[in-house]
């Protein structure tokens, strides 16, 4: 397994399992129902979801039926080790690990991008064409909740993803037909919600970001989302960021109440180049707020408005917004 920087040999997750799942049921068998119940009160990563269930299965369904052309799927809620800072940059810091070499799963584009990266293996009877998928996943993140964030943020959160992989094509055709269908998929599914849910979606953006030397690509991306798109306003941007390959798109619409709000994202990635060692596949991979949309366009009354209420007369104590110091990585 390689040695520290210290010298000290470096041990592999199988060493260090049995010595994890000890320690587990040390810390478990010296609590008590108080202690439990003390836990649920007051930390965010335990609390139910601030959305009523029977909204969030519709948004579910709503997000489906929009995804033409995707096959949906539905993902385990743990992901291997790693998956959210090997193939992407990501601090592990902010992922729940646990003790038997997986972790709960942080971004579902990461393991539809591993899902993509399999059914393209020819090894294993993979496709010659391009894998379209889509996902709805309660994803869990270990980082703080920004204050002021309203009552649909919380650490685990209803996410809508797709992930498209296949071969690069001439003039950058694999990115830009794919860039249009998935943001076409969302704005489906914001005309669905104010069509089902009475929501006020106003006008839609989008925002195309390309980092230096992606000029080209990204004034491909723009013609073609104008033409297939022509309701959306287009901005384009600068990319600052080194998480995506060279392209970033946003996509949110105006808030009844005032202000743009940006909840989805889009980008170019090399993941599955990576994962099949082939740098002539390409991913373009999406990721939506779905636990935002009520709360940004439209008055809701929440589950966790009416947990909030009975909490408060009950003298409950207010969830802490920081991150629990153990048990979490």
């Amino acid at each position: 397994m390689g040695r520290r920087p210290d010298g000290t040999a470096r041990s592999s997750p199988s060493e260090t399992r049995a010595a994890q799942l000890a320690l587990a049921r040390e810390q478990a068998g010296r609590r008590r129902p108080a202690d439990l119940l003390r836990q649920f009160l007051v930390d965010d990563f335990v609390a139910p979801a601030p959305l009523a269930l029977g909204l969030v299965n519709r948004l579910d369904r709503l997000a489906i039926d929009a995804a033409e052309g995707f096959e949906g799927i539905l993902l385990s809620p743990l992901a291997p080790l790693g998956a959210s800072s090997v193939i992407a940059p990501g601090s592990q810091d902010r992922i729940v690990s646990t003790t038997r070499s997986t972790e709960v799963v942080s971004d579902p584009t990461n393991m539809l991008a591993l899902e993509c990266a399999r059914r393209l293996d020819p090894a294993r009877g993979g496709r010659a064409g391009d894998v379209r998928l889509a996902t709805v996943h309660q994803t869990v993140r270990a980082q703080p909740i920004p204050e002021g964030g309203g009552s649909a943020r919380s650490r685990h959160f209803r996410l809508f993803a797709l992930a498209e992989a296949g071969r690069g094509r001439r003039d950058d055709g694999f990115e830009v037909e794919a860039v249009a269908r998935q943001l076409g998929v969302f704005d489906r599914l914001l005309d669905a919600c104010s069509a089902e849910l009475g929501l006020e979606v106003g006008t839609r953006r989008a925002i195309v970001r390309t980092a230096p030397g992606e000029a080209v690509l990204g004034e491909r991306v723009a013609a073609r989302l104008l033409r297939v798109l022509p309701h959306v306003d287009l901005v384009t941007e600068p990319l600052e960021s080194g998480y995506y390959a060279g392209l970033r798109v946003g996509f949110g619409a105006d808030r009844p109440s005032g202000g743009f709000a940006e909840i989805a994202d889009l980008g170019r990635f090399d993941w599955v180049a990576r994962l099949r060692s082939d740098r002539r596949l390409r991913l373009v991979a999406a990721g939506l707020g779905l636990q935002l949309v009520p709360s940004l366009f439209g008055a809701v009354e929440s589950a966790s408005r009416q947990r909030t209420s009975t909490m408060a007369r009950q003298g409950a104590p207010r969830r802490s917004r920081s991150v629990p110091p153990s048990g979490h990585g």
